[in-house]
This record gives C-alpha cells, sequence and structure tokens, in this order.
C-alpha cells in the first residue's frame, strides 16, 4: 500500500470566484429525495485531492457541518469567514443507476458529472480499483466528455450496462469502506 498523499492544511472559502479552492460536492444516494444525502469537500488545485483525516475521506450529513470537517483534518479554519454551505457540484448517484438502466441519453451530463468525482475518492482510499472496473469506467468517462448519446458506444464497445453498474457500486463501497460520516 502506497503512503498517503499529503493534503492542503489551509484553504480558501467557497465563493463566486471560479479560482476558488473549496468546493463543496453534494451526494445523492436515496432516489426518494430531491436533495443530497451527503457532503464532502474538495480542495481544488493541481491533485483535487478530497477531505481526509486518519486515512478515511470526511462526509457529513449536512452543509452546515462542513467546518467540522476541515477542523477533524487539521485544515486552518482562521481564515474562513464562514462555513461553505453553498453546494458547488452534486454527484447524483441515484440519478445515474436511472439513466444506466433505462436511457441512451445523459443530455445533462449527470453521469459524467458522477463519474469524475467518485474516480477522485476511490483514488484517494488508496484502495485499487479492479482492472476491469477500472477500465470500463476512464472509457465510458472518456466517451461521455465527447459525446450525451451512450447506447451506441456501449453495443460498439460491447460493454454491458450491469458491467458500470457494478463498478459504480464497487466505487461507492470501496469509498463507504475509508469514509468517516460527522452527523
Amino acid at each position: 500500500m502506497s503512503e498517503p498523499k499529503n493534503f492542503a492544511t489551509t484553504v480558501q472559502t467557497a465563493n463566486p470566484n471560479p479560482e476558488k479552492l473549496l468546493w463543496l460536492f453534494g451526494f445523492r444516494i436515496d432516489p426518494e429525495t430531491e436533495i443530497p444525502n451527503l457532503y464532502t469537500l474538495i480542495v481544488y488545485g493541481e491533485q483535487e485531492p478530497p477531505l481526509v483525516a486518519g486515512g478515511q475521506l470526511v462526509f457529513f450529513n449536512r452543509p452546515e457541518l462542513a467546518i467540522n470537517a476541515l477542523q477533524l483534518c487539521d485544515i486552518d479554519v482562521s481564515d474562513l469567514e464562514n462555513s461553505p454551505t453553498k453546494i458547488d457540484a452534486i454527484c447524483d448517484i441515484a440519478e445515474t443507476l436511472y439513466l444506466l438502466d433505462a436511457e441512451d441519453f445523459d443530455e445533462s451530463a449527470t453521469i459524467l458529472n458522477c463519474l469524475n468525482p467518485l474516480l477522485d475518492l476511490v483514488k484517494a482510499t488508496l484502495i485499487p480499483m479492479p482492472t476491469e472496473y477500472k477500465r470500463i469506467l476512464y472509457h465510458f468517462a472518456d466517451h461521455l466528455n465527447i459525446e450525451e448519446e451512450f447506447a451506441s458506444f456501449l453495443d460498439k464497445e460491447n460493454i454491458q450496462r450491469s458491467e458500470i453498474v457494478n463498478a459504480i457500486l464497487w466505487c461507492v463501497g470501496a469509498i463507504t469502506a475509508k469514509s468517516r460520516l460527522l452527523s
């Protein structure tokens, strides 16, 4: 197992400025809700690391707990005027699974906006992703960067929808296994 990466110890608050460093990510898991069920902060920069404390990813169930998550990660919050509570991006796992099951197009880029943070979070867990899952997800994400329609891509590449769903669920499991939840 490789050594944990060094993560930022100071951050800027989330703001409308595109150069901001700290982004509040919401994760919608429950298809019965319209709002995210979990949140984390991602420090944008060269490596785009998520919050990690003691080798575990840090999630929280309310945006107001962002400041607690930062403190748990030993990040200096003295320069923050308020805790970031505006959601910058949503990883909609519930909608992604629906689209993969029932649709052929992803006009809103929901799947891609789910895959990218999931892949970043899995990388931060230091758990090696199975080679086949990695190949499928990265190849699929590359396609979705260019094209909204994905059914013909799956047919052409002989990728079953269930393979992508299984790979996503593996990612969720790996992330969960290496996470800590603040509530």
